[in-house]
């Protein structure tokens, strides 16, 4: 059987809010309660720039170059005939991982993503300039030669969100018009086995790697993510017991080659709560994957 080794990604420069660079740090003793440590990826940077040749994207040179630092330890990985867990960091984790993953098994991936938002923004349309709202993009080819990772990229037949309860209008346009498949936060309770299914029967690979951000649980059950320090976003997401039941039908349903944990912020967890609950997750991916 294979075995799930962990790759700490201690990243910051997608979404420039302190806490979910630490997620790692704060979750480690957990972490080696389950799985093997693998590594953990270097992301301090000297002097970086935030604006790069008058652009409105911030930090892509570091963002990009420590990607392509997470994507050889997530390729290693999979050469060695493990199932590669990273822990981020911010949602421009997944920039590295999957492309590894879609690298390595030549695009015949499928890509699960849980999270209320799209990410899904490109170098054109992103209003924030976060790249934390970009990586699926990055990860397609939507956007320019910046943003260049990997050879093989993510087709959006191959992309399934679920969660979904907060977009721009140009991330909702594209992934109608791609047919993207996508469940809304408020459709998944009670229907979590049929939404499974209902994947699993359209879907063209033979392996699977699964984003997961913890900001795809409602802020009542799981408050410690970075997204909610500017309370832009939290007003919808799934309950805990709804999220753990999508992840274990996801895990024991599907040929899960690669998977991310993001967006703990443990600044915000206060009374250790969250941490608690990331602890059942965890418990959840070891009795699954091995």
């Amino acid at each position: 059987m294979k075995k799930v080794e962990v790759i700490g990604m201690p990243m910051k420069y997608g979404c420039p809010v302190e806490g979910a660079d630490k997620a790692y740090e704060y979750l480690k003793d957990n972490l080696k309660k389950y799985f093997f440590i693998k590594s953990v990826i270097d992301t301090k940077y000297d002097n970086p720039v935030m604006y790069e040749d008058d652009s409105n994207i911030k930090f892509i040179t570091p963002v990009m170059n420590i990607s392509k630092k997470l994507y050889k330890e997530v390729y290693n990985s999979l050469e060695t005939g493990n199932i590669p867990f990273i822990v981020g960091g911010d949602h421009s984790t997944c920039i590295g991982s999957i492309s590894a993953a879609l690298d390595y098994y030549k695009g015949d991936v499928t890509v699960i993503y849980v999270d209320q938002h799209a990410d899904i923004h490109n170098d054109k349309t992103t209003p924030s300039g976060n790249i934390h709202g970009m990586p699926l993009s990055i990860c397609i080819g939507r956007c320019d030669k910046r943003f260049d990772i990997g050879e093989y990229k993510l087709k959006p037949e191959n992309l399934n969100f679920i969660g979904l309860s907060n977009y721009e209008k140009e991330e909702i346009d594209y992934i109608n018009d791609s047919n993207i498949r996508h469940y809304k936060d408020c459709e998944i309770e009670g229907n979590e086995e049929k939404i499974v299914n209902e994947i699993l029967n359209n879907i063209h690979t033979k392996y699977v790697h699964m984003s997961f951000d913890l900001d795809s649980i409602c802020d009542d059950d799981f408050h410690a993510v970075n997204v909610s320090v500017d309370n832009l976003y939290h007003n919808g997401g799934m309950k805990f017991n709804t999220a753990k039941k999508i992840l274990e039908l996801l895990l024991s349903n599907f040929n899960v080659c690669s998977i991310d944990m993001v967006e703990y912020n443990p600044l915000l967890d206060t009374d250790f709560k969250c941490r608690e609950k990331v602890d059942k997750i965890l418990n959840i991916i070891k009795n699954s994957l091995e």
